[in-house]
């Protein structure tokens, strides 16, 4: 059920550059090269360990590179645990030792070894992919429809403008596990159509610890660490610097990312709460797409030197979890956010723009858990309520070389409400075998959202845009036994226009660039999703584990931003049905502490289910899309291999593979246009640890393949007549990064 009303808005202006170059160092890594400092690195540390051994010390344990771990964290909004076998999700856990291990930039790099998870990178530079999950996207880049949500310890990530989400901000370093909940989940609340991605940063353990780190590699990147936490009970706490820096493999793509995390504990008596404090300030330079005619030439090359993002946050995040008595836990969670922003394109075929945005968020989450017994059958009670609002400010200026003028100055004063329950019962026990269970989950999540648009520029004011939404869901275990079970679900989730959007509404209301408009435009529906899931997990063996998944999921009035023939500019607009659906298989294995290995295999399908007109950059400009086609930037195939192997106590060697499936170029929804190819990437690691140190090697991309990640169609401002042409952004080619740490 779902109500909408919506008013007059208004629209904003586009955005440009103005440039700031620096010549971009490139090192291209042999192999040969890279495996001598392989194995340089790794016979040395073996002596180390040796030397240790007939000392008669022990060598410290390996603890990097595991494979995903079976969870029994359960979907909830705040952290709650649930015996696996109560969960009628697809989850992944993605443990720290493992993020660790595959010294990953952003986190889409982490995420990507998962079934079904595939990488873009549309910005063109290593901190700002794109990934989709299940057909749906999660991206920092502007005028892409958003269908993940993201949360770091409890507090949504997905920025208020757009639903976006900026992978740079999250201190990837600081984190110690990676929740993956696939799937509609409807206590995440809106916007999580594909699934929701939950974030939990460390804190002080049981004794000192101070961790310097240095690394380096291939174009020109250096990185640099510092974590320090320990206990002074009942408090523990926990201080991370970090700061990294490349020039990048494309010219004119240097970039800093630098960051300090702080996090205050508290534990005593059951009491258990947390304070932290993030800052981060980056500056990235994008080089974006390329004409194919130029990639040819110059896989390299920026065609418009001078993009860059510039953000600064400011963050802060207080936790509490109480039991109360024997049946009952309150969790609690607060936070206060300012990010501001400036973010500079350059355009061949018109002005240059800039839009400098700054948002402030405050808000909180209220959950109890019951866990009791209904007639002697187990029962947890799970509900709360939560509130957000968010104020936002942004500015659009146009700019040349002899002038800049402001194009818009907007505002949007966001309120977002919701209250949620869900209930798992064990209905009945011992049916089908001794020790089996049959589980039912219900639950369901009201949402309140609106929009309050303004002009500061004395313009039409954009009214209200209000959303207001109940979404249910409903599931069964049957669990055979501890080994065997299987689930099934039906659920419902949805996405509200966001600020962009509903200013960028229609062929009548193009946006310049990705920037906001300024005009009144057409209403946009809320999209909605219903999905129905099946799962299978088994452990046949005590070293192996297989999970299985199907869903389908059908959307109605899904939002899509398309570019008009001839221009840089979007808009937005509701197309009626489409359809993602598809399968999952991972298997994981174990041979002993010897070797550890995954496969795992996804099949998507994404769909138009619904003829309708979309604007195109191709000639003539627009293009029928009918039921069975499909949609851009989806493969349907993605394949995953990795290998973990211990040949001694103190040392790992790694290596993993990925096939990705073709796929559509955004802008060819007909699927008429020749689709960018399918490729494949291996990659090799290797650590050892030893009196404290510990060294690492990770090679990227070792077969040196060229392929691409992203690909659309737009004019091409160097030629005479701007023709359209396919622009695509490549991928690195081999690159290597090796690093040192030691802890005290």
């Amino acid at each position: 059920m779902v109500e909408h009303t919506s008013h007059a808005r208004p629209r904003r202006g586009p955005n440009d550059d103005r440039h700031l170059s620096k010549s971009a160092g490139r090192l291209i890594p042999r192999c040969a090269v890279a495996l001598a400092l392989l194995s340089l690195a790794t016979l040395g540390l073996a002596r180390v360990a040796r030397a240790q051994q007939k000392s008669g010390q022990a060598p410290a344990e390996e603890p990097v590179i595991r494979l995903p771990e079976i969870s029994v964290t359960g979907p909830a909004r705040l952290p709650e645990t649930l015996p696996r076998s109560w969960v009628p999700n697809a989850v992944d856990v993605i443990p720290g030792a493992e993020i660790s291990g595959t010294r990953p930039l952003a986190l889409p790099d982490v995420m990507q070894r998962s079934p079904g998870v595939t990488l873009q990178n549309e910005q063109g530079n290593t901190f700002q992919p794109s990934l989709t999950l299940r057909g749906f996207a999660v991206s920092p880049v502007t005028g892409i429809p958003q269908g993940v949500s993201v949360f770091l310890d409890g507090v949504r990530l997905n920025e208020p403008t757009v639903e976006e989400v900026n992978f740079d901000l999250i201190p990837l370093a600081d984190i110690e596990r990676v929740e993956v909940i696939r799937g509609a989940s409807v206590l995440f609340g809106r916007n999580t159509l594909g699934g929701a991605v939950n974030l939990i940063t460390r804190r002080g353990e049981d004794t000192l610890e101070i961790v310097p780190e240095i690394s380096g590699g291939s174009f020109g990147r250096r990185e640099y660490q510092l974590r320090l936490g320990g206990p002074a009970r009942p408090f523990d706490y926990y201080l991370s610097l970090g700061e990294s820096l490349e020039d990048g493999f494309r010219a004119f793509t240097d970039a800093r990312v630098s960051r300090l995390l702080g996090k205050l504990g508290f534990r005593l008596n059951g009491t258990d709460a947390t304070l932290s404090y993030q800052y981060s300030n980056d500056r990235i330079k994008q080089a974006g797409s390329l004409p194919e005619s130029a990639l040819r030439v110059d896989r390299a090359e920026n065609f418009t030197p001078g993009d860059f993002f510039a953000p600064e946050l400011h963050q802060v995040i207080l936790n509490g979890r109480q039991p109360l008595g024997q049946h009952w836990t309150l969790s609690a969670n607060a936070f206060a956010r300012s990010l501001k922003s400036e973010q500079f394109n350059v355009n061949l075929i018109g002005d240059n723009s800039r839009l400098r945005n700054d948002t402030l968020s405050t808000g909180g989450t209220l959950q109890a858990t019951h866990r009791s017994t209904i007639v002697g059958r187990e029962n947890v009670l799970i509900f709360g309520a939560e509130y957000t609002h968010h104020d936002v400010g942004s500015r659009t200026f146009e700019e040349n070389a002899t002038i800049r003028s402001l194009r818009a100055d907007l505002t949007d004063s966001q309120h977002a409400a919701g209250a949620f329950v869900q209930n798992s019962l064990v209905l009945v026990r011992d049916v089908l075998v001794r020790g089996s269970t049959v589980i039912l989950t219900l639950a369901g999540r009201w949402d309140w959202l609106q929009h309050d648009l303004g002009d500061r520029r004395g313009g039409p004011r954009g009214g209200v845009d209000e959303v207001k939404r109940f979404d249910p869901r409903a599931a069964l275990n049957v669990n055979v036994s501890e080994r065997f079970g299987v689930y099934g679900r039906s659920s419902e989730s949805f996405r509200a226009p966001a600020f962009l959007e509903l200013t960028c509404a229609g062929p009548g209301a193009v946006c310049p660039g990705l920037q906001v408009g300024v005009s009144p435009d057409p209403p946009l529906n809320p999209v909605v999703a219903r999905t129905y899931e099946a799962g299978v997990r088994s452990r046949p063996f005590d070293w192996l584990e297989a999970d299985v998944s199907g869903f389908w999921t059908n959307i109605e009035d899904d939002i899509f931003s398309v570019s008009p023939s001839g221009t840089t500019g979007l808009f937005f607009q509701n197309i009626g049905k489409t359809r993602r659906q598809g399968v999952e298989v991972g298997l994981r294995g174990s041979a002993g502490t010897l070797l550890e290995a995954y496969t795992n295999y996804a099949y998507t399908r994404a769909t138009f289910q619904d003829r309708a007109a979309l604007a195109t950059p191709l000639p003539p400009g627009t293009q029928t899309v009918r039921p069975g086609d499909l949609l851009s930037l989806v493969p349907e195939h993605r394949v995953n291999v990795g290998l973990a192997y211990h040949p001694w106590r103190w040392a790992t060697f790694s290596l993993d593979f990925a096939y990705v499936g073709s796929q559509f170029l955004r802008g060819d929804e007909v699927n008429r246009r020749k689709p960018l190819p399918g490729y494949t990437v291996l990659n090799l690691g290797a650590s050892a640890k030893a009196r404290g140190f510990e060294t690492f090697i990770r090679l990227n991309n070792a077969l040196d393949n060229e392929y691409e990640t992203f690909g659309t169609f737009a004019p091409n401002g160097r030629v005479e007549g701007n023709p359209v042409e396919r622009f695509l952004t490549p991928a690195p080619p081999i690159n290597v990064i090796v690093g040192l740490q030691y802890t005290f």
